[in-house]
């Protein structure tokens, strides 16, 4: 999924042998996304023993974009990392030319706050990445919002 011609520009690719690192590291949750009892994508969360509760999204892949099924399935990453790994911060970067993305992220309640210039260099270019976050006092207000 990561190589497919939908995710591959947007991401950093990992080998075989970085994911089954990190599904040993206990920093890290991989968690499949699955419809019709098929996988459908994943997602990266890393820093689940950071001491300042600050938990990366470090990556979210679907097969199918466009069909809400990445929406749907970061919105319960998002109740995840609240409410049962207790973050207090959730945060990822994404590449300034995925707008795609960041609308969907925006949409979840992340903010904006800065961007990381030349952060990453990608076949010998620089690119830069946007930081974004969501605390829980913000997704604590959305649920409210939501309920009410």
């Amino acid at each position: 999924m990561e190589a497919a011609p939908t995710a591959a520009p947007f991401i950093s690719r990992w080998s075989a042998a970085e994911h089954r690192e990190a599904l040993e590291d206990p920093d890290q949750d991989h968690i499949a996304i699955v419809d019709d009892d098929q996988l459908a994508g994943f997602i990266l969360l890393a820093g689940l023993t950071n001491a300042n509760h600050a938990i990366e999204l470090r990556r979210i892949v679907v097969a199918k974009p466009g069909a809400g099924l990445g929406g749907r399935a970061l919105e319960l990453v998002i109740e995840y990392g609240f409410e049962r790994l207790d973050a207090h911060r959730l945060w990822l970067d994404v590449k300034l030319d995925n707008h795609r993305a960041q609308r969907a992220y925006e949409r979840a309640g992340f903010k904006r706050e800065g961007v990381l210039r030349d952060a990453l260099r990608t076949n010998g270019v620089y690119e830069s990445l946007l930081v974004m976050s969501i605390l829980k006092p913000e997704y604590d207000a959305r649920r409210s919002a939501f309920r009410d």
